[in-house]
């Protein structure tokens, strides 16, 4: 199996049994060189003191014969070790004394000045046919008379090798069960912790689209996990609601098409259920005319929506007087208002970095909505504020306000409140959404402003500094 498609929980049970396994390993390897090491100081401890303990005791004979004699006194020095040798010689070579019950084999040793005291590091180390290791050391001693012997000492470790190679196959053996014990013992545990992603799993598995309102039960996830499952509801949730504003809006927008039509189709029904005059043609297609305008300026609006929505929609920021665009709106809007019979002032000054064009279609939107709903007689404010970080522009209008119900959803597309369905085929439901997304372009804000009773208030906020727009939202 390639180890891309093992799962999460063989892969962690894989990389901890191969840490477990490395652990082990370094522990008995330490283990082991600790043990071979005190092995070989021990041994070479007791070489060393051998030879010294045989040097003291040669110096204490008078002669050569004297130190023959007492062979079996030395030999004692020896025995209950049957590895060990021991070789006594003379100036000239020949054997004094010689014990090897394990038939160590000697090699020629380079002896050590019977002035020199005997250390570890004089030992010399071979090995024999066997290819079993040998430690020995050559020493020069002088009896009475002063003559000078030669005792060789050497030890075969083939006790303590059959001792390091059981305990390394004692180590080797414990790390493959600790290993394999680790592994199993892994593989069940990860598998018992990773038992929460399952049935995070299993909850994403039942929600569809006939059931987005169905969430991932967060109270039963590990610590590691809470973040995960809360970014993935509020990803369901954010599904959830751009769904249920996709279906709406499809609603409405085959609903406010639809009324366009039907007028079209009854006019056009009527109009030729009998024959009629010229003037009363006329009406008809300008009537007609006046409905296809109306869907026109609602397709127009979808698809600029449409393509705000787009992150590589761009606008083009410049600096200009807010107080000059806003007279341009009014005198654009002047007719309407001198026959609606409202004032439209202008209070404030400020400079605005914004993109012109967006600018002005924010502003006309709501004050023809402000004109939409302004009694005759009535004055609307246009008020220029600026802040430390941004520039506020309200439209201000007088009439009986927007309910707190309503004022949550006005910016929502083709919605009308209920009291204002009497004046539909004049809107298409779309300016206020339109404006919103507008400054949302701008990084900016676009709310109603409910502190004055008997009067609404929108108002915009264009940030003085442009913030970097990753994408755009609606």
């Amino acid at each position: 199996m390639k180890l891309h498609r093992m799962s999460l929980g063989g892969r962690l049970a894989l990389t901890f049994c191969l840490i477990t396994a490395a652990c082990f390993g370094v522990v008995g390897t330490i283990l082991y060189r600790t043990l071979c090491q005190q092995v070989h100081e021990q041994n070479d401890i007791h070489i060393v003191m051998t030879a010294r303990h045989m040097r003291r005791l040669v110096g204490e004979f008078d002669s050569l014969a004297d130190l023959a004699s007492h062979r079996d006194r030395l030999i004692t020095i020896a025995l209950g070790d049957p590895a060990m040798g021991m070789k006594i010689l003379d100036a000239r070579g020949q054997v004094l004394i010689d014990y090897d019950p394990g038939n160590v084999p000697l090699v020629q040793l380079t002896p050590v000045a019977a002035t020199e005291r005997v250390q570890p590091e004089n030992l010399e180390r071979w090995t024999d046919p066997d290819n079993i290791p040998i430690q020995g050391v050559a020493v020069n001693a002088a009896i009475a008379n002063h003559e000078v012997v030669t005792i060789e000492v050497a030890r075969a470790m083939v006790d303590r090798a059959a001792l390091l190679a059981r305990y390394r196959t004692s180590i080797l053996i414990t790390v493959a069960l600790g290993t394999l014990a680790a592994m199993i013992l892994n593989y069940l545990l990860i598998g018992r912790a990773l038992r929460p992603l399952a049935t995070i799993a299993n909850s994403a598995r039942d929600i569809t689209a006939q059931r987005l309102d169905r969430r991932i039960d967060e109270r039963d996830a590990p610590a590691e996990l809470q973040d995960v499952t809360a970014a993935l509801n509020a990803m369901l949730q954010r599904l959830q609601q751009g769904f249920d504003r996709l279906s709406q809006f499809t609603a409405d927008l085959a609903h406010d098409i639809r009324t366009p039509i039907g007028n079209l189709r009854g006019a056009s029904e009527v109009a030729l259920s009998r024959p009629r005059s010229a003037a009363e043609y006329e009406a008809v297609l300008a009537s007609n005319v006046e409905e296809c305008d109306r869907v026109a300026r609602m397709i127009d609006k979808v698809l600029f929506l449409a393509r705000a929505e787009n992150p590589q929609f761009a606008i083009k920021r410049c600096v200009f007087d807010a107080r000059e665009e806003l007279l341009m709106v009014v005198d654009y809007f002047e007719g309407m208002s001198a026959e609606s019979g409202v004032e439209v002032r202008v209070e404030g000054n400020a400079q605005v970095k914004a993109d012109r064009e967006l600018f002005r279609r924010a502003v006309s939107n709501l004050l023809a909505n402000a004109l939409r709903y302004t009694p005759r007689g009535g004055v609307i404010e246009l008020g220029i504020e600026q802040r430390d970080a941004d520039v506020r522009i309200s439209v201000t209008n007088p009439g009986e306000g927007i309910s707190a119900e309503d004022a949550d959803k006005v910016f929502d597309r083709f919605y009308r409140a209920d009291k204002a369905r009497s004046k539909s085929s004049q809107s298409t439901g779309l300016g206020l959404a339109i404006v919103r997304t507008i400054l949302e372009l701008h990084g900016g804000e676009a709310s109603l402003r409910r502190e004055v009773p008997g009067k609404t208030r929108f108002e915009l906020r264009f940030p003085l500094v442009a913030p970097v727009r990753a994408s755009a939202t609606s």
